[in-house]
Parts: C-alpha cells; structure tokens; sequence
C-alpha cells in the first residue's frame, strides 16, 4: 500500500475548542500510530507549542506545519529530498531542519497598522497584548500563553469593536505583501503563503501515490483541505459546520461532531477504507 498521511488542525480539531484536550480521539490516535500512518499537526501555534503538543499526545515523529504555514519543521530522519526548498532548510544540531516559508513576525507587525486603517477597524495584535491577556482569551495556562505569544512567523489580532469583514482585510493586507486569514479566535496576519502550500511542501517530501487525510474547522483550513486528497469538515461547537467549507468542499465529509469526537469518527472511518483500497 502507498504511504498515507493525516494532515490535521489542531484547536476545534484534534483538540477541544475549550478544553484542548484530545483524550476523545485516543482511539484513532493510537489506531494511526498502529497502522503506521504519522499525523502532521497544521495549525497557527508556534513551533515551541507545536512540539509540547505531539509530545503530549505521543505522537509518532513527522513534520510540524506551524503559524499557519509559515515554516515546517522536520524532524531527525524525516527524509526531505523530494523538495527542493526542504533540501535547502536550516538544519538543528539535533538533525531537525526548519524550512522557513512565510516572512518574520517583526516584519509583518508594523502592517497591522495599515490594515487597520485600510478597513477603518481598530485592530490588535499579540505583540500589543500582555501574555495574561492572551491566556483569559484562550483559556490556556499563563505559561502557555507566553509561549503562544512568541510569535515567528504571524501576527494573531483581534477586532473588539465588532467583527470585520475577512475579505476586506485580507484585500488590504495583498498590497503589502502579507495576507489575513482567521481561525477559530483570531484573525491572522502572516506572509505570502498558508497552510495548504506547507502541506505540498510535506506532500513531495513523501512516496508518490500517497494519500492525505486533511481535517479542519475554520477558513484558515481551506488551503490544507484543499491540499489533500481527502477532506473533512469538523463542527465548531457552537455553530457548526463552517458555511464557507462546506460551499468550496462539497464532497469533503463532514465529522458527526465537533473536537475530537468527531475527528476520532472519521480518522477511524478513514483509516478502515484507506486500509481496504489496493
């Protein structure tokens, strides 16, 4: 059989939207692992939250899509010589390498200032929030919100009077280089790439005739979905199947519930089909 891959997001995904715990997809985790199929974590987090992530969730050792496509981490042996670029990455003394596509958080900072005056809305960005303010917006530990804050490669913003208009942002940010996207809390603001074009970096990093799982929830998860050959939606927990998904998938399959229940349901479906087809 052709190697097979499950290219996942990560917050309302893998892991619960409120709690961030994915104790309810330890069954297809560990039917994953057994089956010899590496799930490739795809999300906004930064690297350093990336890689206490799959250490948490013992994942097996595969790339890191982090910052919603702004770098990919290999691990040691991953082999990258079907991509050019991953063969030209930065390589760790602990043989990782990082292949940096997006561009420096330091540069995209200042812009927010322009979108926000592009579009008329008053915006704020991670690096203009204290890391407790960061930590009663997400829920997470104050630790954990200092590590989120570092930001290398994006710029997380929020809009507190009202919700703008994601079109009209991202339209402001094209000029200047950079690109919005928005997740499941935040808007983001990145460089010139996102997470679908990660996925393809990883894709040619592998066997050709593979086959990838991808699994989202928000807008930012487009361009992973779209990447894979096979797609699923996953409810958000208040309001469902994203409206914009489902009208640029309409044969992605949609998950029975939100969080990791539903991502446990189809991982378990697919990895049961995928293991039958020749």
């Amino acid at each position: 059989m052709s190697v097979r891959l499950i290219v996942t997001d990560l917050d309302g995904t893998l892991i619960d939207h409120h709690t961030y715990s994915a104790e309810a997809a330890a069954p297809a985790l560990m039917a994953a692992r057994a089956a010899g199929v590496p799930v490739v974590p795809c999300s906004s987090k930064t690297l350093a939250e990336m890689r206490g992530l799959a250490a948490r969730l013992d994942l097996a050792s595969a790339p890191l899509i982090v910052e919603n496509g702004g770098a990919v981490w290999f691990p040691a042996g991953w082999d990258v010589s079907g991509d050019p670029a991953a063969r030209l990455s930065t390589q760790a003394a602990d043989g990782s390498r990082v292949l940096v596509l997006g561009t420096p958080a330091d540069s995209l900072r200042p812009l927010l200032g322009a979108v926000a005056a592009a579009t008329a809305c008053t915006l704020r960005g991670f690096s203009a929030m204290t890391d407790a303010e960061v930590a009663e917006r997400t829920g997470l530990p104050l630790e954990v919100a200092r590590v989120a804050r570092a930001r290398a490669y994006s710029e997380p913003f929020v809009c507190d009077a009202g919700t703008p208009d994601l079109a009209a942002l991202d339209a402001a940010a094209r000029p200047l280089g950079a690109r919005v996207t928005r997740g499941g809390r935040f808007f983001h603001l990145t460089g010139p790439t996102d997470k679908g074009a990660a996925v393809q970096v990883v894709r040619r990093t592998c066997a050709t005739g593979g086959r990838l799982l991808g699994l989202g929830d928000a807008p930012n998860d487009l361009p992973l979905l779209r990447a894979c050959d096979d797609r699923a939606i996953i409810p958000q927990p208040t309001t469902g199947l994203h409206p914009d998904l489902v009208a640029a998938l309409p044969s992605a399959r949609h998950a029975p519930a939100a969080g990791p229940v539903g991502w446990n349901a189809i991982v378990l479906a697919w990895l049961a089909d995928t293991d039958r087809a020749p």
